[in-house]
């Protein structure tokens, strides 16, 4: 069953070049959607030029809102926050 969840993420530094393709390589795999939302901007993972961009503009403290809409939606959720925080590369089945 498809599910539409979201989580708020507090990041302490900016984003590696090495989460952000994980962060996209996980999209590509991934059965369903997912975006990020920073400062009223939202993008999807798919397009690795405009999230590159979009990293650019991430300063230190800033507030991302990482959405989630497909199957197993919960667990895409935690596997990505993992991602960000850990820098841990996980890839959807």
């Amino acid at each position: 069953m498809k599910k539409f969840l979201s989580k708020e993420i507090h990041l302490h530094e900016r984003l590696t070049i090495n989460q952000l393709l994980a962060l996209h390589t996980y999209q590509k795999n991934y059965h369903g959607d997912i975006y990020l939302l920073l400062n009223h901007k939202t993008i999807t993972l798919e397009n690795l030029a405009n999230l590159v961009s979009l990293s650019l503009t991430i300063t230190p403290k800033s507030k991302i809102q990482l959405i989630v809409e497909g199957e197993n939606a919960q667990e895409a959720l935690d596997e990505l926050t993992e991602c960000i925080y850990r820098e841990v590369y996980i890839f959807a089945n």
